[in-house]
């Protein structure tokens, strides 16, 4: 009893614990749900849904225990690797976009082994921490010129290269970025001027065709207002790219939404060509009902509240300025993938953050997680000082 009585969970975790109770029931809940939604891939022999949890698994463990270790860590000690890592995300992503992988028409990874890296994932987490460095030296003093060509060029860069391979990400980044200049006390002028900048680089992107993801780009958008301005009926037997995914999407939320099937009987898996990842949402629902659809997003609404109560809480306006970017990253992207399920959006293939399967995403997602922990200890570490 005394050994039991003499482990303490908290010297091993850090942060708060109520974004630790939200991490490992969305980590657990994804868990379940791919293992569902990859049904139809392994169906060819026994042995095959048995070896489809080894690789899942290892990853759950491994990004626990990233999270766990970073929750640990002087917060401060990775604003010194923010520029490196930013600089050496923009290589790998160009190495990746002419010698990577390519897969659905873009090469966005490099192959490690059996592993798949996607720089874009780093470029997101070093950019967040670049920018959050910046912006808290210049909470007391006015922004110059020259500050805002640095961000430009922070931003535009590390947008212009995802953008070239993975569209919906370089909008994910420009998304918190902006989050991120307003909890910053940037000027609205500047922050209009980097919105102008933006607005003009997708314009040419996408008019010139530029890149991997010029025409698809165009052709999703256009299908997307498409399906605005017609009320297409729901036709289950046309099979044409992403109207046929979005078909059989809706069809999965409407036959499961009030009667749900239950764990590991949804039914649209076997179409959905990406249901482990891009319409993981549909799946949730066909499976779980409303209940499920309301608290997914719910979590996900919470975890945005805890990581912005860090700015209050933190000793440091890196800190706050850091869990805050983050989190917003972690929460758009989760529904931007919902709202691609339900077809409030264009297709996307954004995965949704410890839901949908993937190696790297849920890496740094849990480097980010970790991170967003380390910043909320202040809060404890506040106390103990008052104490003294």
């Amino acid at each position: 009893m005394h050994r039991i009585k003499s482990f303490k969970l908290e010297e091993y975790i850090k942060g708060d614990y109520q974004i630790w109770f939200i991490v490992i029931l969305l980590n657990l809940f994804g868990f379940l749900v791919q293992f569902s939604a990859k049904g139809r891939i392994t169906m060819d022999s026994p042995i095959d849904p048995i070896a489809s949890l080894i690789k899942p698994i290892g990853i759950l463990i491994v990004s626990f225990w990233i999270m766990a270790f970073f929750s640990r860590q002087d917060y401060f000690k990775f604003s010194k690797f923010a520029e490196i890592g930013l600089y050496t995300s923009w290589l790998l992503i160009f190495i990746a976009y002419q010698f990577g992988t390519s897969k659905g028409g873009a090469s966005r990874w490099i192959e490690l082994g059996p592993i798949s890296f996607m720089p874009s994932d780093m470029a997101k987490l070093f950019l967040t921490a670049s920018l959050a460095k910046d912006f808290s030296k210049k909470q007391v003093v006015e922004y110059t010129p020259i500050n805002l060509i640095v961000i430009i060029l922070k931003v535009g860069i590390t947008c212009f290269l995802i953008m070239l391979s993975n569209f919906s990400t370089s909008v994910l980044v420009f998304g918190s970025s902006l989050v991120l200049m307003f909890f910053g006390r940037v000027p609205y002028k500047h922050i209009g001027s980097i919105i102008v900048v933006f607005v003009s680089m997708v314009g040419i992107v996408v008019m010139l065709g530029l890149g991997q993801r010029a025409q698809t780009i165009q052709s999703r958008i256009k299908n997307f207002l498409e399906r605005r301005e017609t009320s297409k009926e729901l036709n289950i037997d046309k099979k044409q790219g992403e109207d046929y995914q979005i078909t059989r999407s809706l069809y999965a939320i409407a036959t499961g939404g009030k009667s749900p099937k239950g764990p590991g009987k949804s039914q649209q898996k076997y179409f959905l060509s990406q249901a482990e990842s891009d319409f993981i949402f549909a799946i949730i629902i066909e499976e779980y009902g409303i209940v499920a659809a309301i608290c997914i997003p719910l979590l996900f609404l919470l975890l945005l509240y805890r990581g912005a109560k860090s700015l209050q809480e933190s000793m440091a306006p890196f800190g706050g300025l850091l869990a805050a970017g983050l989190t917003s990253s972690i929460v758009f992207q989760a529904f931007i993938n919902m709202f691609v399920s339900v077809d409030a959006g264009p297709v996307t293939g954004q995965p949704m953050p410890m839901i949908s399967a993937g190696g790297t995403s849920l890496i740094f997602t849990a480097m980010s997680i970790g991170l967003i922990l380390a910043v909320s200890e202040d809060k404890k570490k506040q106390s103990k000082l008052k104490e003294v």
